[in-house]
Parts: C-alpha cells; structure tokens; sequence
C-alpha cells in the first residue's frame, strides 16, 4: 500500500496512506529515553495532522513504545487530544499493541467501543492485519 511520511520527530513518524485516507502514528524504539513532554508532544503532532487531513481512521502503532505515561496522563489527553480526534471527522480508531500487552484486544473477544469522549469506535489489536480489517469493514 502507498504511504506518505508527513511528519516525524525523534520518538515516532506519522504515515498517510493516501488509497485508504488512513493516519498512523508509528512509536519508535527511542520512546524508551522519551519524557513526558516529548510522548505528548508527538500525539500532539499526530491530532493536529488529523485535524488537517480529516482521514478516515487511525491507527497507533504501539509495538515499539516504550515510554510509560505519568500521573494525570489521561486527563490531559481527554482534555488535549481527544478534542482533535473528534474535530478530524475520523470514524475509526486502532491500536495495534506489542505482543506481551496484558489487557485484552478484539482477538480476544474484547468488542470495539467509544472510549471517554470519542465521538468513534477504538479497537485494541494484536496484530495489524487484524485492525486492518477492521477499519476496512
């Protein structure tokens, strides 16, 4: 599938896939030295390019992240973040998570849901063919 890198900064890159109008948020290795500022300014990044591009989904690819969020974390995101999410017109929204995540993901049987404020269904995943189909369906 073609992809575009629109964006990028030391801790993740951002990939457009034009054919499908679908924005990732790849993490990378380096999240593992990331602060706090930095893992937020990256989904920063990433809200305010869904807010230009108003794809249909997203994607979060969280199999190489590393960083473990701080206290008041998702307050800041629901306030912050989630704003955006809803404001780009996205219909749906993926995680795709490391193998050893210990929560469940939709293979598990774990059905995908709005989450807090979202105005659209998230689905945790093992594996990206398994998000893929998804937010093709």
């Amino acid at each position: 599938m073609p992809e575009e890198i629109v964006g990028n900064d030391k801790w993740s890159k951002l990939i457009f896939y034009p054919d499908w109008n679908a924005l990732e948020l790849k993490w990378l290795p380096a999240t593992q030295e990331a602060t706090e500022e930095d893992a937020r300014s990256s989904m920063e990044m990433f809200a305010s390019e869904a807010v230009n591009r108003r794809p249909m989904t997203l994607i979060v690819d969280t199999t190489e992240f590393f960083h473990r969020f701080g206290n008041g974390f998702e307050e800041w995101r629901e306030a912050n973040i989630i704003p955006k999410y809803n404001a780009s017109g996205v219909k749906k929204f993926a995680f795709v998570m490391s193998l050893d995540y210990p929560g469940e993901t939709v293979e598990s049987g774990l059905e995908p849901a709005s989450e807090g404020k979202m105005t659209f269904p998230t689905g945790w995943f093992r594996t990206r063919e398994h998000a893929y189909e998804w937010l093709a369906s």
